[in-house]
């Protein structure tokens, strides 16, 4: 006996929790077209919600986005108060919007719809959006408030509209990533991948992906850059189904991790493609900076700054961003308008690190106007903000910006080890030459690192292997690529750690990277 035939509504949600976009694409555009041309119009605006969501994100489509939006809109002009109005307003996936104030505003419309309907499912997409953008704000204490409410409401079981599910997961884990709280989010992806994606085989892929990307993230804002590069490569990988959007987000992230480590030109080669995205605005700044080219980073900061509207936490990264490129291109009153800025956004959020930033900037003015008690005051708050919130990168920044200032050589040397001791942990390139040649200056030694300067000897193969290891390659794909057996790569793995003299494939990965920084 045959099954019966599933409408088109739920057979492009099936096509989307797979992965398989363009048949979504397919099945939605004829259920949109059969329902208006039944006059069932709320349900059609429903549809092109979904229909705007899938081509802005899934596709990378987002004028054809833009006018389905539309289209839902005028349909639900015409079908009047109805519980599709708060499907419609959360249409388009909070992290894609830069403007978080609006990301609120319909939140809280939706949130309003949802009790008028009692719609659980709204209700839950909701409050993750709402927690999202407050969180963004730099409004943390609320903000993750109405997201542990939706998290309890995913744990239970309650949630079960796919695409609702999916969504709702997306604001929880962007808010873990724009916050950098490690706790959270290694908490939030357990339970995401015990409740959502593993009763689901891995389904949907899109969201599998988007937990690698916020991990990564993560972990990137704390200094595990090694973890941070083999959870971001993993997006890139074509059988995981990233969306255009969430591919964009991956060689921003890898392009951040290539100049931290001091590999300018690599960077450059990912950032090419995405020059164009608000997502690339930070890296890009950081590798003109590199390049010492402060201008061009001025301008692209200029240019990313309005877009991000009331997002806090991102603005203050780029304004810090900006100080640093004014102060170095000579361009001091915008340096100082973008001081002011951040001084302004830390007075209205309850983020630490928009406070350090904040620190930071004012700092730096301080020290190049002359004022060195006033910046020194300033950096070591920064200093402090940075520690308490797991920023190592952004506290060695302060530490070499003391160092730099400070008429006491003992403090010189001491910030100077300091940061030298972060740039050796992480493996930032840029920021270890720069601590040594301050502590050279001052007739000091630079500390030795405990990962080897250089290779010992290994065999062709055994490179090959170490080369995936710091792809962040698993077994299987190391495998793949070099056509072994799992069981063959296992086996050099394990060689290449006992020569090494390291524990762990990160390690490893640490390893290769230090050594080939000092080459």
């Amino acid at each position: 006996m045959s099954s019966e035939p599933i409408d088109p509504v739920t057979a492009g949600g099936l096509a989307y929790v797979d992965d398989r976009m363009d048949e979504a694409r397919a099945h939605w555009e004829r259920a949109f077209l059969e329902l208006r041309d039944a006059g069932q119009i709320a349900v059609a605006a429903r549809v092109a919600a979904l229909l705007g969501e899938l081509h802005w994100s899934g596709l990378g489509n987002p004028s054809i986005g833009r006018g389905w939006l539309e289209r839902g809109r005028r349909l639900l002009d015409q079908a009047g108060p109805c519980v599709e109005w708060g499907y419609w307003e959360l249409a388009r996936l909070a992290c894609d919007r830069p403007n978080t104030a609006e990301v609120e505003r319909s939140a809280r419309r939706a949130l309003e719809i949802a009790a008028e309907y009692g719609d659980t499912a709204l209700h839950t997409r909701a409050l993750a959006d709402l927690g999202f953008a407050l969180v963004s704000q730099g409004l943390l204490d609320a903000g993750f408030v109405h997201l542990e409410e939706a998290l309890a409401c995913v744990s239970s079981g309650e949630l079960r509209d796919p695409w609702a599910l999916s969504t709702t997961c997306c604001s929880l884990l962007s808010a873990c990533d724009r916050a950098g709280d490690l706790e959270r989010a290694t908490e939030w992806l357990r339970i995401i991948r015990e409740s959502v994606l593993m009763p689901a085989g891995g389904r949907p892929l899109m969201l599998g992906v988007h937990c690698q990307l916020a991990l990564g993230g993560v972990l990137c804002t704390v200094g595990e850059w090694s973890e941070a590069e083999a959870a971001v490569r993993m997006t890139l990988d074509r059988t995981m189904g990233a969306t255009a959007s969430q591919r964009t987000q991956a060689s921003a992230r890898l392009a951040e991790l290539k100049i931290h480590h001091g590999l300018v030109e690599e960077a450059a080669e990912l950032l090419a493609p995405i020059e164009d995205t608000v997502e690339a605005a930070g890296p890009l700044a950081g590798l003109h900076l590199a390049r010492g080219e402060p201008g061009l980073a001025l301008a692209v900061l200029l240019r990313a700054i309005p877009v991000l509207g009331n997002d806090v936490l991102r603005r203050a990264e780029l304004l810090a961003r900006t100080t640093e490129a004014g102060l170095a291109g000579g361009s001091s009153e915008q340096a100082a308008l973008a001081a002011r800025q951040l001084r302004a956004l830390a007075t209205q959020s309850d983020a630490g690190v928009v406070d350090g930033l904040a620190d930071l900037a004012d700092g730096l003015l301080a020290a190049s106007d002359g004022r060195i008690h006033d910046a020194g005051r300033h950096l070591e708050s920064a200093r402090s903000a940075f520690t308490r919130t797991a920023r190592p990168l952004l506290a060695a920044r302060a530490w070499l910006a003391f160092a730099d200032i400070t008429s006491s050589s003992d403090e010189a040397i001491a910030a100077a080890r300091a940061a030298h001791a972060i740039a050796l942990r992480l493996g930032a390139g840029s920021l270890r030459d720069r601590s040594a040649a301050i502590l050279r200056r001052h007739g000091a030694s630079s500390p030795r690192s405990a990962l080897p300067r250089t290779l010992p000897e290994l065999t062709a193969r055994e490179s090959d292997i170490l080369a995936g290891l710091r792809r962040g390659d698993t077994n299987a794909q190391i495998a793949a690529r070099l056509f072994l057996a799992p069981k063959t790569v296992e086996h050099h793995v394990s060689r290449v750690l006992t020569k090494l003299g390291v524990r762990t494939r990160a390690e490893a990965a640490a390893a290769a990277a230090a050594a080939e920084s000092h080459r």
